[in-house]
């Protein structure tokens, strides 16, 4: 005698004979949707970023650090393990063979300026030479007064597209701007610094990282490049104005000297 409980059980297991075999056509036709999607709008966000996976130190690495990190800092080493704290300073990693900060060589600094001051970093633990993100370089411009860089900095950055200053404090000689995307608005938050040595320190972190941040992409540890790209655009954009800097003091040296 056929009971209801076996009809129940025989009408599950045709449905699932049915469904199952759709639903699977269904998830492999999604993926195989999504996939060249998701990576296609990747591509074009790190375009949009100014960033490429084909530089140093690699494709793998820098792809890897796209999709898990969502902050970066600039440092002496150029590390991409170094991190971004808003209201923190730029925790920087130490290694006997990191890369001095990236300065103006061929640059001569006006006469009788005092001797840079060097800050002492905080150390954290070694990261691996093949680490190093030429963007996250510190760049140093000794010889130029604190004050002339800040306000070299704000100047750089009112310059700027999609860049706005929200805090400029001239006493800790820190910038806080807010960096809004073009097509979907989303906001990171970027701080500058001026040291009295004459490096400037940026850090950059995505506005999803924030700590009030509601946005389901929050659970997205990745920013794809914007970060990096963020601090590489203020120093490419800031660059000509030191050289002009440079130059205007070389000059002004030059007519002092006797001809």
């Amino acid at each position: 005698m056929i009971t209801l409980p076996v009809i129940v059980v025989a009408l599950v297991v045709i449905a699932v004979l049915i469904f199952v075999p759709f639903v699977l056509r269904l998830l492999v036709r999604l993926a195989v949707f999504l996939i060249p999607v998701a990576v296609a709008a990747a591509g074009i966000s790190m375009i949009m970023n100014d960033e490429t996976i084909f530089e140093r130190p690699g494709a793998e690495q820098r792809a890897i650090r796209f999709v898990t990190m969502n902050s970066a800092a600039a440092s002496p080493s150029g590390f991409g393990s170094v991190t971004c704290q808003m209201g923190i300073q730029p925790q920087a990693v130490a290694t006997p063979a990191a890369p001095a900060p990236k300065k103006h060589a061929a640059k001569k600094a006006p006469a009788n300026q005092p001797e840079p001051v060097r800050r002492l970093e905080p150390v954290a633990t070694p990261a691996p030479l093949d680490d190093v993100f030429p963007e996250l370089i510190r760049r140093s411009y000794p010889g130029i007064p604190q004050q002339k860089l800040f306000q070299l900095s704000q100047d750089t950055i009112n310059s700027l597209g999609g860049w706005k200053i929200a805090k400029a404090d001239s006493r800790n000689f820190t910038i806080d701007c807010i960096y809004t995307t073009r097509i979907f608005k989303f906001e990171d938050d970027v701080r500058i610094t001026v040291q009295p040595s004459g490096e400037i320190d940026v850090c950059a972190r995505s506005g999803m990282a924030r700590p009030d941040a509601t946005s389901m992409l929050r659970y997205f540890p990745g920013d794809l490049g914007a970060n990096i790209g963020h601090i590489k655009e203020f120093y490419e954009t800031l660059e000509p104005k030191m050289d002009g800097v440079y130059k205007q003091a070389q000059d002004q040296q030059n007519a002092k000297k006797p001809h």
